[in-house]
């Protein structure tokens, strides 16, 4: 039985297809069936099931997985032993929310550089949701995004907080002294995209007061958000952290009012038992200590307890159950 076999059968089952691993190892898709059909000879069991869709592994797939992950593990500690690190280049493929990249990680990458020397970022600034997909999928090998994502194979570390907010361009905001949920709902409010979690929070908190239908513009892109809401084109419910600039040159004002946005929270999360898991557990690490140390408009939270919990949003008041 050849190495490269279980190479190939490791990246088939992660991946959930043949073609999906065929891209991944840059062979062709012929090549990743004649091995995995030599593999399973070897073995003399059926180690996938094979579906238009979707490829599955069989209980002696399952069964061989484990010991694949123990082989790719032991390769990585294997190019650790023997590779001075001064020398070794790595690349990450890095996913990170725009949240992420308009606070602390630019910061945090050039620390990192200054202890990793050799390491280097393909970076990818996409929705929570489709870095999801990309870190499932493994296209991606670390994301810092809206988590915890869910699978047996995922690992989260909590990293931080932000706080959300309301805001308008200046001349709006002071409109009102005080202002109530039937107040914002009689402007378009700018926010998150449609199918992220603030968005749908924000869109039932105001519904009530707009016939369930709220006015709301969304972007995946928060830099737009920002735009319009300078534009005068009505209040924005974003992250405090990515506006503090804006509020102060008085571009923006924070809306005075005592309606409380439930935070958003962020994971840095990577597939455990895939090669170069020990630098992404690592890496995340690193970003927890750095966040702590940080004096930061937003928060670094090691145990999220309010995780899993519905938020009920009232005004006046956030309270969880």
């Amino acid at each position: 039985m050849k190495i490269r076999y279980l190479d190939t059968f490791y990246w088939v089952a992660s991946l959930g297809s043949f073609r999906a691993a065929a891209d991944k190892l840059n062979l062709t898709q012929p090549a990743v069936s004649a091995r995995i059909q030599v593999l399973e000879q070897d073995l003399g069991a059926k180690v996938f099931v094979r579906d238009v869709n979707k490829t599955t592994l069989t209980a002696d797939g399952r069964k061989l997985m484990g010991f694949t992950e123990c082989l790719m593990r032991l390769e990585q500690d294997v190019l650790s032993a023997f590779l001075d690190p001064t020398d070794a280049k790595q690349t990450i493929c890095l996913g990170a929310s725009e949240t992420i990249i308009a606070t602390w990680l630019p910061d945090f990458m050039v620390r990192l550089r200054q202890s990793h020397a050799k390491l280097f970022f393909d970076l990818q600034v996409d929705s929570t949701d489709k870095l999801r997909d990309a870190l499932v999928s493994r296209e991606i090998d670390l994301a810092f995004l809206m988590g915890p994502v869910a699978g047996a194979a995922i690992v989260n570390h909590d990293i931080c907080t932000y706080e959300m907010t309301f805001a308008a361009k200046s001349d709006l905001a002071a409109l009102k002294r005080r202002w109530k949920l039937a107040d914002i709902a009689g402007h378009p409010v700018l926010t998150f995209a449609a199918n992220t979690k603030p968005s749908k929070q924000i869109k039932e908190l105001l519904a009530p007061y707009s016939n369930g239908s709220p006015n709301m513009t969304t972007s995946t892109s928060l830099g737009v958000v920002i735009r319009l809401a300078k534009s005068g084109m009505g209040v924005c419910a974003v992250p405090r952290a990515v506006i503090e600039r804006e509020l102060q040159t008085g571009e923006l004002a924070v809306l005075e009012t005592d309606v409380r946005l439930p935070p958003i929270s962020f994971t840095a999360s990577y597939v455990s038992g895939s090669p170069g898991s020990d630098l992404l557990a690592r890496i995340s690490e690193e970003a927890v200590e750095y966040l702590r140390s940080q004096k930061t408009g937003f928060t670094y939270n090691r145990n999220q307890e309010k995780r899993g919990r519905r938020a009920h949003l009232v005004e006046g008041s956030t309270s969880y159950c």
